[in-house]
């Protein structure tokens, strides 16, 4: 999923005007191999991951990755329909730790979560 969202956001990047061309965009998950990552850790303006990548890279290693976290202004969570139950309780304790981490660092990150499979989400989500 994370690879076909990169692929649709370079497209997008490329179509957009002069100056969004040079935005450092990539993936960090299980698939990436190390030298991606260490350069999203250092140059990543938009890093497209997932909530155990999080968990188990990011937050236990938040002072490497002090420039991301200190400077996050989005965090957006594709599928959110399938965060629920005991899964779905892990999910919002990573978000938790995240939110934390990022006050830490003096950013305060606005989330977005996005569903195309619920017919009806605001029965969903309690509205």
């Amino acid at each position: 999923l994370a690879q076909d969202q990169l692929k649709h956001l370079l497209q997008l990047l490329q179509a957009a005007p002069e100056g969004l061309l040079d935005v450092e965009c990539g993936t960090l998950d299980g698939d990436t191999p190390y030298a991606d990552r260490d350069r999203m850790l250092k140059h990543g303006q938009v890093i497209l991951t997932n909530p155990d990548m999080l968990h188990v890279s990011v937050l236990p290693s938040h002072k490497q990755w002090h420039r991301v976290l200190s400077s996050l202004k989005y965090v957006v969570v594709d599928e959110a329909h399938t965060y629920k139950g005991v899964f779905g309780a892990h999910v919002a304790g990573v978000m938790r730790r995240l939110i934390r981490l990022c006050k830490r660092y003096g950013s305060s990150p606005q989330f977005f979560h996005c569903t195309a499979t619920i017919m009806n989400p605001a029965l969903h989500f309690g509205c």
